[in-house]
C-alpha cells in the first residue's frame, strides 16, 4: 500500500463518506435468556439488603443510564445525537420497576451501538486506504483517562467521522513516534479495526450482560462487581500470586488492557518498566516474536496472550501513564510469584551533617504477606510479614541503627491479620484497627501482645500506591504518635469485600449464573476516622506527580463516602510532638528549595503532571517528534543529573542489580533501562535524620 507522506491535500480522502448504518453487517441477534433475568434480579436483591451502604437504585435510573452509554461508548465516538434522544425515552425508569423489560432495553442499546461501531469500523478502513495529512495546524481533544469525556455526542454521521478522521491521524502520529514508519503505522491500525469488527461478531449474550450488570453494581462502589460464569471460572484471570505470570491486575478502559494493581515481588513489578494507569497496546511471544495489537481485545483474550510458561519471555508494547505521547516496549521474563520476592528487606544507611553521623535502618515492605497454607499446617516456621519484621528489627538494633524507616512505597496492602501484628511490633498492647459492619456494630483488631519489639525513633514512607492493610499500618503508628509519616496521601481504599456465588440460591442442577462480589465493611483508625477515600495524610509532604484523582480511590466515580465511627480507647506513646514536627518540617522546606536535586526532582514531578493531564494533542508530526524528543532528552538529562548529584544508597544496590539483568535482554543500547537514584528515600533520610537531632535536642534530662 502506498502512503502519501506530509503536505498531500485530501481530495482523495475527501471521497470517503460517512456509511449508512442501514448498510452495515449483519450480526446475530442477542438473546436474553432465562439466566440473566435470575442473575439480574438476584443481585439487585443482595446489594440493596447486604451491601455495605443502604443504597437503593430508587432515583438512579438516569445516572446509570448515562454510566451505560458511557461504557460502551466511552469517547463518544459511534452512538450519535439521534440515538440518545431515542433511548432518552427510557432514561428515567432506565432500572425502575425492577425488571426483566431493562435487560431487554440494554440489550437493544448494545445492538444500536454495534451497528454504529461497525459502519464506523468500515468507514476507517476505507479511509485507511487514502493519505493523511500530517502537516496540519489542527489539533484533536483526547483526554487523558482520569478525566471524564465531555464532548457531546456527534450530531450527524458527519459530525462522527470527522471526529473519526482526527482520532485516525493522532493514531498514525503514534505509532510513528513508537518507531514505526508511516506505511506500518496504517497498516497496523488496519488490522486493528479489522480486529475490532470481528469481535464486534463474536460479542455474546454473556458479555452484553457483564457489561449491564456491573454498570449498576459500581453504582454501589467501585470494588463490587458481578462476575459471569466465564469471568468467575477464571477468576485468577489478574495473575496474581497463583499463576506464571507477569504480575499484573489487568481492566479494560477505552479498549485498551490497562494496569490496575501490580503484584509484589512479581516480575512486572520487579520490572520497574510498568506502572499502575500503564496501557498495554501490544504483546509479542519470546525475545523476536511479531507484536500483536491487543487494542479492542477482550480482557480473557489478551491475558491468554501476556501469560505463558515460567522463564519464558513476553514483550509488551506499552503507553506509559507517564507519557508525552509515545509508546514504548518492555520485555518482562515470566516467572512464578513467590512469597521470598515480596518478603521483607532491610539497609542501613548512613547520614552525616556537621559531623554529626546517624546510623538508619530502612525496611522495605512490599505487602502484608503470610504463608496461610504453611500456618494452617501448623507448622511453626512459617512465613510472614510480622515474622520477618520481627527479626529485622531486632538485627538493626544489634547493627547499632539510631532509627528506623519502615518503608511502605507500592504496597497495595495483604493480610489485615499481618497488619495488626506488625503494629503490635512497634506499640504496646492496644487497638490497631476498627471495622464498622453493614448492621452498625464496629470491631475493634487488637495487639494483645504486651511491649514492643522496638521502640526507638520510628518514620513510615507512604505514597499513593500505599494501600488497604499498609493505609492501616501508617494510620496506627501516627495516631499512637509513634513515628513520623513521610510521602504523599496514601491510595484511599478502606472497605472490606466478600464473594458470594449466585447458584447457591437457586436448584443445584440450574445454569451457572456467576458470582457478586460486593462491600460488607468498612475500616477505620483508633481516632474514628476511615481510611476510605481520604486515606493517610504524611506528616511531611513530599512532591507526587500523579493526584489521588488519577491513582487513587478519588479517582473512581462511585467511591464510598468517607465515615467516622466512635474512636478507640487506647494511649499515644507521645513520641511525635508539634514542636518537633514543625522544626522538621521547616528543614525539609528550605532543603526542598535550595538543594539541586531536590529542586530538579519537583521540577520533574510539575512537568508529569502536566503532560498527564494534557487533553488537546497537535495533528502535526513534526511539531509532535519535536515534543517527544524534547521530552526524552530532558529526562535522559534529569536521570544523569541526579545519579551525579544524589548519593549512593545501600537501598539502590539491588535497584542497579536488577536493571543490569534486565538490560541482559535489551536488543541495543537505546532499549536498555538507565539507573535513577531513589529521591524520595534521600529526602525521607535526611527528613529522618533531622526528627532524630530534634528528638535529641527536645530530650528531658533525667535527674541522677
Amino acid at each position: 500500500m502506498a502512503v502519501i507522506s506530509m503536505g498531500v491535500n485530501l481530495l482523495q480522502a475527501q471521497a470517503v463518506t460517512a456509511s449508512d448504518p442501514d448498510s452495515s453487517t449483519e450480526f446475530a441477534p442477542l438473546s436474553v435468556s432465562e439466566k440473566y433475568e435470575k442473575a439480574f434480579l438476584l443481585s439487585l436483591k443482595l446489594l440493596q439488603e447486604h451491601h455495605y451502604q443502604d443504597a437503593q437504585l430508587e432515583g438512579l435510573s438516569a445516572d446509570v443510564f448515562d454510566d451505560y452509554l458511557n461504557a460502551l461508548d466511552p469517547a463518544h465516538t459511534y452512538f450519535l445525537q439521534s440515538d440518545i434522544e431515542e433511548f432518552s425515552a427510557n432514561r428515567d425508569h432506565f432500572l425502575t420497576p425492577i425488571n426483566t423489560q431493562r435487560i431487554r432495553t440494554a440489550f437493544d442499546m448494545f445492538e444500536r451501538y454495534r451497528k454504529r461501531a461497525d459502519a464506523m469500523n468500515q468507514w476507517t478502513l476505507r479511509r485507511l486506504e487514502q493519505p493523511f495529512d500530517l502537516n496540519t495546524d489542527k489539533e484533536v481533544y483526547i483526554p487523558p483517562f482520569h478525566q471524564e469525556n465531555n464532548r457531546e455526542w456527534p450530531k450527524t454521521l458527519e459530525d462522527a467521522t470527522a471526529y473519526q478522521e482526527e482520532r485516525l491521524t493522532d493514531q498514525i502520529i503514534r505509532q510513528i513516534l513508537s518507531d514505526k514508519s508511516e506505511e506500518e503505522a496504517v497498516e497496523t491500525l488496519t488490522k486493528r479495526y479489522k480486529s475490532a469488527n470481528k469481535r464486534l461478531g463474536q460479542t455474546t449474550s454473556d458479555d452484553v450482560f457483564d457489561i449491564f450488570l456491573n454498570v449498576i453494581t459500581t453504582r454501589f462502589d467501585p470494588h463490587t462487581n458481578y462476575l459471569s460464569p466465564r469471568v468467575s471460572e477464571d477468576f485468577d484471570i489478574n495473575m496474581r500470586l497463583s499463576l506464571e505470570g507477569i504480575g499484573a491486575v489487568l481492566s479494560v478502559d477505552d479498549e485498551k488492557v490497562t494496569i490496575r494493581e501490580l503484584t509484589p515481588g512479581g516480575p512486572a513489578a520487579k520490572s520497574g518498566k510498568l506502572h499502575i494507569r500503564d496501557q498495554i497496546i501490544g504483546v509479542a511471544q519470546g525475545e523476536d516474536g511479531e507484536m500483536v495489537d491487543i487494542v479492542g481485545w477482550r480482557l480473557d483474550k489478551a491475558v491468554k496472550l501476556i501469560r505463558g510458561k515460567k522463564g519464558s519471555f513476553v514483550r509488551l508494547l506499552i503507553e506509559p501513564v507517564k507519557s508525552s505521547g509515545g509508546a514504548k516496549e518492555v520485555i518482562i521474563k515470566r516467572e512464578e510469584i513467590k512469597l521470598e520476592d515480596q518478603g521483607a528487606q532491610a539497609y542501613v544507611e548512613e547520614v552525616e551533617e556537621q559531623g554529626i553521623k546517624k546510623r538508619i535502618g530502612v525496611i522495605r515492605l512490599p505487602s502484608f504477606y503470610m504463608d496461610f497454607n504453611a500456618a494452617q499446617l501448623g507448622k511453626k516456621d512459617f512465613r510472614s510479614t510480622s515474622k520477618d519484621v520481627e527479626r529485622l528489627l531486632l538485627e538493626l538494633q544489634d547493627n547499632g541503627v539510631d532509627g528506623i524507616i519502615v518503608d511502605l512505597r507500592g504496597n497495595g496492602g495483604g493480610s489485615l491479620y499481618e497488619a495488626v501484628q506488625t503494629v503490635g511490633l512497634f506499640i504496646d498492647q492496644g487497638p490497631v484497627v476498627s471495622v464498622s459492619n453493614t448492621d452498625g456494630s464496629v470491631r475493634e483488631e487488637v495487639d494483645e501482645t504486651p511491649g514492643a519489639v522496638y521502640e526507638g525513633p520510628l518514620a513510615v514512607m507512604i505514597d499513593h500506591y500505599s494501600a488497604s492493610a499498609s493505609e492501616i499500618f501508617a494510620a496506627a503508628i501516627q495516631d499512637y504518635q509513634r513515628g513520623i509519616v513521610i510521602g504523599s496521601n496514601t491510595f484511599g481504599k478502606g472497605t472490606v469485600q466478600t464473594m458470594i456465588d449466585l447458584n447457591r440460591f437457586v436448584s443445584k442442577n440450574s445454569t451457572a449464573l456467576g458470582k457478586l462480589k460486593f462491600t460488607i465493611a468498612m475500616f477505620h483508625r483508633v481516632n474514628g476516622d476511615s481510611t476510605q477515600l481520604k486515606g493517610v495524610a504524611p506528616d511531611i509532604a513530599m512532591p507526587e506527580g500523579l493526584g489521588l484523582d488519577v491513582v487513587g480511590e478519588q479517582s473512581e466515580k462511585h467511591a464510598m463516602k468517607w465515615k467516622h465511627v466512635r474512636p478507640s480507647e487506647f494511649t499515644p506513646a507521645g513520641n511525635i510532638t508539634p514542636e518537633v514536627l514543625a522544626e522538621v518540617e521547616e528543614r525539609h522546606v528550605k532543603r526542598m528549595a535550595n538543594d539541586p536535586a531536590l529542586s530538579r526532582y519537583q521540577e520533574y514531578v510539575r512537568k508529569v503532571t502536566a503532560e498527564n493531564d494534557k487533553s488537546m494533542w497537535s495533528l502535526n508530526l513534526e511539531k509532535r517528534q519535536q515534543e517527544y524528543q524534547d521530552w526524552e532528552r530532558y529526562s535522559d538529562a534529569y536521570e544523569a543529573a541526579q545519579r551525579d548529584s544524589v548519593p549512593s544508597l545501600e537501598a539502590d544496590a539491588k535497584r542497579k542489580s536488577d536493571i543490569e539483568k534486565r538490560n541482559e535482554y535489551a536488543k541495543d543500547e537505546n532499549d536498555k533501562e538507565q539507573f535513577v537514584p531513589d529521591v524520595a528515600l534521600y529526602e525521607a533520610l535526611n527528613i529522618f535524620y533531622d526528627f532524630l537531632v530534634m528528638l535529641q535536642a527536645h530530650a528531658t534530662p533525667k535527674a541522677a
